[in-house]
This record gives structure tokens, sequence and C-alpha cells, in this order.
């Protein structure tokens, strides 16, 4: 609101300057005025094919799809994993985006959970924040192999597996109406080969039409 008014008092200065002055006088007014309002001329509004923005925004939406997950009560040696079908939306939020996930992971019981997720192209940065700090952070890459916002993306970091140091990496491919990420894990400071650790395969719970842009 308060910008609104200074244009429109801006406009009206505007208008008895053009009567009242000649050409060069009103000239060097505009530029005075200019430089006693330098918080509204520097606002600008970012790109729209910011790396970063084009990523979000093939991100955002509804999609639905399953959870696979290494069943944890088994010795690690064992490949049984389970499957819970899951619901997740992605949506803008005041600083990158919002993950909100709902599991149904049995009769009568459905798990929700909330991430906010911050990503950042230019520093290959992809952080998932609690309250009021960094929970998670990842290094990216394969950010300059995008194509409007879809490929595919591998995130490395430290973190945990069955609460014991770790090295995380997790492989996202990103289509349309296709989203899914692997994550894999190895003991912290290893060469062993990463194992599975869990995968999320969705796609768009609308359907799709004929003439979708790319």
């Amino acid at each position: 609101m308060q910008h609104n008014s200074v244009h429109l008092l801006a406009e009206k200065q505007t208008s008895a300057c053009v009567r009242t002055f000649p050409m060069r006088f009103f000239l060097i007014f505009l530029s005075l005025f200019a430089s006693v309002l330098p918080g509204c001329a520097q606002q600008v509004s970012p790109t729209t094919d910011e790396p970063t923005a084009v990523l979000q925004a093939a991100l955002l939406g509804n999609w639905t799809g399953v959870l696979e997950y290494r069943d944890y009560s088994e010795p690690s040696t064992s490949t049984k994993r389970v499957q819970l079908p899951t619901w997740l939306t992605i949506k803008k939020a005041p600083e990158g985006i919002f993950f909100d996930y709902v599991y149904d992971d049995g009769p009568n019981k459905v798990v929700s959970e909330h991430h906010a997720v911050v990503i950042d192209l230019k520093q290959n940065t992809y952080k998932v924040m609690s309250t009021d700090a960094v929970a998670e952070s990842y290094i990216v890459a394969g950010a300059d192999k995008l194509k409007n916002g879809r490929g595919e993306l591998i995130l490395t970091g430290d973190g945990k597996d069955a609460d014991k140091p770790a090295q995380i990496r997790t492989t996202w491919t990103i289509r349309r109406n296709l989203l899914s990420w692997l994550e894999e894990v190895r003991p912290a400071k290893s060469d062993a080969p990463f194992v599975f650790r869990h995968r999320y395969t969705f796609v768009r719970a609308e359907t799709p039409t004929a003439n979708a842009p790319e």
C-alpha cells in the first residue's frame, strides 16, 4: 500500500512538472525524485528463468505414489522392503518450498510429515530446515544439465543410518508427470558401495492433457 501511494503521488507531481517546467527541468526533477526513493528504485523482481525458480516450478503440485524402504527389523543383509502408499503436495514457501507427505501405514493409521526445503542451484545446495536451523544439508550435482527444471540430480551429504554416522546419496529423477528419488547410504568415511535405503516414486495426481506444456 505504501508503494501504491508513492506511485500515485509521483504521477501527480510528474503531471504538474509537465505543465509548468520545460523538458530539461522536468528531467532534472525526475533524477532528483528517483534519488530520494532508493528503496523503490532498487526493487527488482526475480527473473523467471532463474535455475532455482525453474526447478521449483517443475516440482510444485500434487503427487501420488509409493514409498519403498528397507525393513530395519530384518538383519542388515536382508533385502526385504516395505511399501507405503504415499501422497505428496509440494508448494511454495516464504523461502523455498514445502513438502507435505501423507502415508497410509495400515488400517486406521495415517501418518503425515512436513518438510521445509531450501534449494539454491547457484550454490549447489539442498537444505531441509527445522524450526530454526538446518536439519540436513546436501551438495547438488547435475543442475547444469537440467532442461526446464527436469532431468537428474544427485545429492550427497552426511547423516545417519540406523543411528550411525553415514554418507548419503540421493538420486532425483524429475519428469513432467513423474518424480522419484532413490536414497542410498554407506558408513561414514568409507569407500564401501552405497546400499539401498528408500525410494519414493510419484506421478502427478492430475490427469495429463494432450496439450500440456513440455
